[in-house]
């Protein structure tokens, strides 16, 4: 694609940007901001805030309702959660983009995985690929994007930034914002990492959280095991009866992840609850899925009850027209650049699977290259900063038109 003077003047500008781009990523990755670490959260939240009101029109953070969550003790409980950052810029216009990544990570506040550093090309750090590094590629690329409208008066293309501090944990809170701000946007740009290889993400399974929560009736070990009912006994079985699951339904996945309950060796445990999660590659397995749920919850033996909690939190992600032809301007931009990018299916997801849900076509890698995500071992390749930001002001100019 030939390049006009003006555009081939930012490409360079940005190329130019690495290391201030770099500085801001390594101090930002340096905060913790577990999706609990509030504290964190309202500090990263501050300094990307201040940032976004550089190019925004009006920009804000918007707080959000504490959600119920089952404890270990099968009750339910209010976890709060941090506040969503939201910018606009151009309301008005004719076609209307949405760009989002979340300020969360998996690592909680006292987690040994904090520090950040520099290996060559690697940077490795919490949060460095996902998604911090898309995160400063989000905001550098509508840096770039503005001086563009600025220098050509091109102002076809107005957007809103989303940026949330739930998405670790299926973005319970956030999704109602996501709701609110993004029906009847052309399209939208997330920031999570591409893959490892470069790869952008084509289509995503669905997913969902459930609890079942066992009660039985304590009892004393030795003196009267017999009056006693163990819940961790049945929590066992329902993990058989759900674990047996797997293979009903085609490519659909039920993982028994975590069995809390239980005390000291001489007590009959009462209390139990098995935490689990689904992959499903389409909506219409939900039913059958809930219904198969709801049977081994009702196949209940004497002295013991199950509750079921949770839900399916975000949708599949289908190819459609729309999102193909999506990925294919994406794709022709990163030939521009020297880029080969290609699109795999994969299991995971992310706010992707909402917004599509919401009738927004959208591609959700257009962050930073890197891998070993979720584990101390995280790193990014630092000249995927530059890379993956030309690729989104190149793709917002595209679409602009």
């Amino acid at each position: 694609m030939a390049l006009e003077s003006e555009v081939q003047t930012i490409l360079t500008r940005i190329q130019s940007q690495r290391d201030e781009m770099l500085r801001q990523l390594v101090l930002w990755a340096a905060i913790n901001s577990g999706t609990s670490n509030l504290t964190g959260l309202h500090q990263l939240g501050g300094l990307v805030l201040d940032e976004l009101r550089t190019i925004s029109d009006d920009a804000q953070a918007i707080s959000v309702p504490p959600q119920l969550v089952v404890d270990q003790h099968g009750d339910l409980k209010e976890r709060v959660i941090g506040d969503v950052l939201l910018g606009v810029r151009r309301a008005g216009a004719p076609r209307q983009a949405v760009l989002s990544i979340h300020l969360d990570t998996v690592y909680p506040a006292e987690s040994p995985f904090q520090k950040v550093k520099q290996d060559g090309d690697l940077l490795h750090g919490p949060g460095v690929a996902d998604a911090k590094g898309g995160l400063v590629v989000l905001l550098w690329a509508l840096k770039a994007y503005e001086e563009y409208v600025e220098s050509t008066g091109n102002v076809n293309l107005g957007w809103k930034v989303i940026l949330n501090s739930d998405e670790e944990i299926g973005s319970p809170a956030s999704r109602e914002v996501f709701s609110d701000h993004c029906q009847g946007a052309d399209f939208g740009l997330l920031f999570e990492p591409c893959l490892p290889n470069g790869s952008l993400v084509g289509q995503r399974k669905g997913s969902g959280n459930f609890e079942i929560v066992v009660r039985g009736q304590a009892a004393h070990a030795g003196r009267e095991f017999h009056k006693g009912r163990n819940a961790i006994v049945a929590a066992a079985r329902v993990a058989q009866k759900l674990h047996a699951l797997n293979g009903r339904w085609k490519e659909t996945t039920i993982n028994v992840a975590k069995i809390d309950g239980g005390g000291p060796t001489n007590v009959v445990p009462d209390t139990a609850v098995v935490r689990f999660n689904v992959r499903y590659p389409a909506v219409d397995i939900e039913d059958a899925l809930n219904a198969a749920l709801d049977h081994i919850v009702e196949e209940t033996e004497e002295g013991i009850t199950l509750i079921r909690h949770g839900g399916f939190f975000a949708p599949p992600k289908p190819m459609t027209k729309e999102y193909e032809s999506l990925l294919k301007i994406v794709q022709a931009n990163g030939k521009t650049l020297g880029l080969d990018l290609s699109w795999e299916s994969t299991g995971g997801v992310c706010d992707g699977n909402r917004l599509a849900a919401l009738g927004v076509p959208n591609i959700d890698t257009m962050g930073v290259r890197g891998g070993n995500i979720h584990s101390p071992q995280e790193y990014m390749h630092c000249d995927s900063l530059i890379q993956r930001t030309q690729l989104t002001f190149l793709t917002l100019i595209t679409l602009a038109e």
